[in-house]
């Protein structure tokens, strides 16, 4: 499942949902919107990403 986070806007991946941002540590995520989730998975299946 796909969450972000409301303050720093980050869009991870985790089976549970985490009280903390894994990025910012703030308390604030949320279940990622379907435009966050089709720009990260668009990105993860891109040749920049695969290149790194």
């Amino acid at each position: 499942m796909l969450f972000a986070c409301k303050e720093c806007l980050y869009v991870f991946e985790s089976k549970i949902k985490p009280d903390q941002c894994p990025d910012c540590g703030k308390y604030a995520v949320r279940k990622a919107t379907e435009q966050q989730a089709a720009e990260y998975r668009a990105y993860k299946n891109s040749k920049e990403c695969k290149a790194v």
